[in-house]
């Protein structure tokens, strides 16, 4: 599992590289693109912090898992909410939007792979 300190990084590394591609867009003219870009950053990020918060914490008690039950509903409230307002009326870009989550999720892969352990070697 990856530990808190791995995931920080990691996340703060696909926010850096997301925010570099959006002021490259807002540069080109792309202003939609680049708020579905942030968009996509929250909504990829989201889930993957949440979790790690919920794997570690709240699930050891019964008031933990009601608070994860709770929690889980109201990210999904948030994840349609903030799709519909930013794609319906047009104030993001869909495609954007997508690219951020991708951007998030290769960067959490490529970040836990490069960072594996090789396998222990047996002492003889």
């Amino acid at each position: 599992m990856i530990d808190g300190a791995q995931l920080k990084r990691l996340l703060l590394v696909a926010a850096a590289l997301l925010l570099v591609a959006a002021v490259a867009s807002i540069a080109v003219g792309a202003v939609s693109f680049a708020g579905g870009l942030g968009l996509g950053y929250v909504l990829g990020a989201t889930p993957v912090a949440t979790w790690s918060w919920i794997a570690r914490r709240a699930l050891a008690s019964t008031r933990g898992k009601i608070l994860a039950v709770v929690l889980l509903i109201v990210k999904m409230a948030f994840y349609s909410g903030a799709l519909y307002l930013g794609v319906t009326r047009q104030l993001v870009s869909p495609v954007g939007v997508f690219a951020g989550m991708l951007g998030v999720l290769l960067v959490l892969i490529v970040g836990v792979l490069w960072k594996t352990s090789a396998p222990a070697k047996e002492i003889s």
